[in-house]
């Protein structure tokens, strides 16, 4: 418990800011492009099973393949931003600020 107080309190005093050219940010960019590319790609396909068919199993799994790639891409795009106000950090993160 002491532990858990002493890093909330040192997380709290320092500011976290991380600047858009570290190698984090690097990695998330290209992160992000790749899930973009694979989810639009996928959401393709999905839409295409959707369209195509007419058996239920198959459209509800085409429309549950859809509604994953829509969150999948949301904390894709989101995650800076949570990460930035989970941390409460005062600087930017990748670019994003509070």
């Amino acid at each position: 418990m002491f532990l858990a107080l002493l890093v909330l309190g040192l997380s709290a005093a320092v500011p976290l800011s991380i600047p858009a050219d570290q190698p984090i940010c690097n990695l998330y960019g290209i992160i992000k492009v790749i899930g973009t590319i694979v989810g639009v790609l996928v959401a393709a396909y999905a839409g295409f099973i959707l369209a195509s068919t007419h058996e239920l199993t198959e459209r509800n799994a085409a429309k549950s393949l859809l509604s994953g790639v829509a969150i999948g891409l949301i904390v894709i795009w989101l995650a800076p931003l949570i990460v930035t106000n989970l941390v409460g950090a005062s600087g930017s993160v990748c670019g994003w600020t509070s």
